[in-house]
């Protein structure tokens, strides 16, 4: 993956290129360290409901972090792709909100990895996946 928004050079998409996570205006937390999670403000556009993030939207972004934690620990041939996830919600997110999302990977297998993905607004949990990922050749 390429932090500078160029081509990524393990042949895996540019994850700030995705036109999904533009949409959402997801951003990294720190550009030199992606893995470490990345971050975007609930606007208008990603309601469910009037003035309260849609909760589809958080459960994708919970995915994405844990790619983005999973990334470093795979080759360049390999890629990642979600089978399981189990996500609880915990508090609404509001219209404004700031959402920090960061991933851990729990074991890294040679077919299958488990990450933790938590999502918080002012350093509260607002939502947490676990989340199994096959790990796959590319070709």
């Amino acid at each position: 993956m390429s932090a500078g928004g160029g081509p990524a050079t393990s042949g895996r998409p540019d994850f700030e290129q995705s036109p999904l996570h533009r949409h959402v205006g997801l951003e990294f937390l720190d550009p030199d360290q992606p893995h470490l999670g990345c971050r975007f403000t609930a606007a208008p556009h990603l309601d469910g409901r009037e003035g309260s993030l849609n909760g589809g939207v958080l459960s994708m972004i919970l995915d994405a972090t844990a790619f983005l934690a999973l990334e470093p620990l795979l080759d360049d041939d390999e890629d990642a792709i979600s089978h399981d996830l189990h996500i609880s919600m915990l508090r609404g997110v509001r219209t404004g909100d700031v959402v920090e999302l960061r991933g851990t990977v729990v074991q890294r297998g040679r077919r299958v990895a488990f990450v933790n993905s938590e999502a918080t607004v002012n350093g509260r949990i607002v939502a947490s996946a676990r989340i199994t990922k096959s790990i796959v050749q590319r070709g």
